[in-house]
């Protein structure tokens, strides 16, 4: 075992003597008599450290009684984690938690955080050793599709640390298609993810205004060291829980608009278990179908939603997109 998990072991079960109400002010040997059983230590000063390191780095409130020659909490809700109160549901919540980390931290994208992602999972290892019982194994039986596109991973984590420190970067962005490449001075808002593929958002200077660009289309990026930025920069007032807030994807033309489908039966099972989009309102129901109501603005991800279900949605309005729907159906009829 590592030696940094089996120190946080020690500080858990330091943490349960400490707050024993039926054992109160535990002893330096009555600590190191418990260690030892359970984790073999001999030396009195391996727990003096892990007392002081339960103080520094987790501001664990340690106080000595002089009185009852023992360790208390000064403030007595202190609880190092709370790990040892976890219930079943929430060990189950862990493992769940566990299965996806290790099936996505393989994931290109991640590639970069792997360590990160290990200290997480030692964590979860630690907080599960620590509680008694049988422990599920969720990856016997719970299988997640995982994607398996990698262009842009080597830049992830320098676009994260960018918008995370509002720093402006040159990035250098090729088109699909085109030869040319375009720089960008770019102010990173916000990165987001859509079907496996992931985009960055922010104010493009050359552009004057706000632009979504494809993280995997990015050649390469420079950091601008003289410059950061604001979102009041250009007199942008970016808002990232609203700013996709009535879009489906990330391409942004136009504004939302009521749009109103008519769904088959079929379709209607599905689509108000899973939602087209969280605008989404049932007008009406009956025999024939049902017909919804969403805010939205016309894109390619919704018109490709829409195509997906075939003859299972008939796009009652507005008239523009009942047209291109039509169009586009006439095309591929013609491929037929």
């Amino acid at each position: 075992m590592k030696s940094s998990k089996l120190s946080f072991l020690r500080y858990l079960l330091i943490d349960r003597c400490i707050r024993n109400k039926q054992n109160p002010y535990p002893s330096k040997m009555y600590l190191l008599d418990k260690c030892r059983d359970e984790f073999g230590v001999n030396s009195p000063s391996t727990i003096e450290k892990d007392l002081q390191a339960l103080r520094q780095e987790f501001d664990a409130p340690i106080k000595y009684s002089k009185k009852n020659d023992g360790y208390f909490y000064s403030d007595p809700n202190y609880k190092l984690l709370g790990v040892h109160h976890l219930t079943e549901e929430h060990l189950d919540a862990l493992n769940f938690v566990e299965t996806f980390l290790y099936e996505f931290k393989a994931l290109p994208v991640l590639s970069n955080f792997s360590d990160a992602v290990d200290k997480v999972l030692d964590g979860l290892d630690i907080t599960k050793k620590f509680n008694d019982g049988q422990q599920k194994q969720f990856d016997n039986f719970i299988q997640l599709e995982k994607s398996i596109y990698s262009k842009g991973n080597e830049l992830f984590s320098s676009l994260i640390n960018s918008t995370k420190n509002h720093e402006v970067i040159r990035i250098h962005y090729q088109k699909f298609d085109v030869d040319e490449v375009e720089n960008y001075d770019f102010h990173p808002y916000l990165i987001k993810e859509f079907k496996g593929l992931w985009y960055i958002t922010g104010y493009a200077e050359n552009r004057e205004g706000i632009r979504t660009l494809g993280i995997d289309r990015i050649k390469n990026i420079e950091i601008l060291s003289d410059k950061t930025f604001s979102y009041e920069h250009h007199n942008v007032n970016f808002d990232r829980e609203a700013y996709f807030k009535n879009c489906i994807g990330v391409t942004l033309k136009g504004k939302p608009q009521e749009i109103r489908l008519l769904l088959s039966p079929i379709a209607a099972n599905y689509i108000k278990t899973s939602k087209i989009h969280d605008s989404q309102e049932i007008i009406r129901e009956d025999k024939d179908g049902v017909e919804i109501r969403l805010k939205l603005v016309d894109n390619n991800e919704l018109r490709s939603i829409i195509l997906s279900w075939g003859n299972q949605i008939e796009v009652l309005s507005p008239f523009s997109l009942r047209k291109k729907i039509g169009e586009e159906i006439k095309q591929l009829a013609q491929k037929y």
